[in-house]
């Protein structure tokens, strides 16, 4: 099995960074008087503060989510990057 898309390369990482960057996260909590609370937050800001409460499991939950993250991309990447060769050669 070849893995070699999962390569670090510069597009990889900026739209992996892009991406745990977005408010993708939602918690919605119902309030005493009735209502719901809905709060969002981005997956960067939920790493660096579960490291810095030293909260170990989310942590590691948070950095599977950025690795899954970043497969996902390099995955996109890889396939735009051959159709485009592909589209190219058939051109000329």
């Amino acid at each position: 099995m070849i893995l070699k898309f999962l390569k670090p390369r510069t597009v990889n990482v900026l739209l992996t960074l892009l991406i745990i960057s977005l408010p993708l996260l939602r918690e919605q909590v119902q309030l005493p008087t009735g209502g719901y609370e809905i709060a969002r937050y981005r997956p960067i800001f939920l790493l660096t503060s579960y490291l810095q409460m030293q909260d170990w499991y989310p942590f590691l939950l948070m950095i599977g989510f950025t690795l899954a993250v970043y497969v996902g991309a390099s995955i996109v990447v890889a396939i735009t990057s051959k159709l485009l060769k592909k589209r190219s050669s058939i051109k000329q």
